[in-house]
């Protein structure tokens, strides 16, 4: 398990205001069969969010495409 949060946080900070509500949407079939049903307020609002190594990877992978560089954890 890792923590996607810091995911989400760069994207934030490094893409445009709906950025969280972009990579949600993006990957909403993939969310759901990983039974992750968060709204982009639930991920603001969490300390920690902790997802399997793959769905991690998912996340990472869609948000960096759609930020256009490189999440360096």
């Amino acid at each position: 398990m890792k923590d996607i949060k810091k995911v989400f946080e760069w994207a934030k900070v490094n893409g445009d205001a709906k950025i969280i509500d972009r990579i949600l949407v993006g990957l909403l079939p993939e969310l759901l069969k990983n039974n992750m049903k968060s709204t982009s307020k639930d991920i603001e609002n969490s300390k920690t969010i902790d997802v399997s190594d793959e769905l991690y990877n998912i996340i990472k992978t869609k948000s960096e495409e759609l930020v256009g560089s490189s999440f360096d954890n």
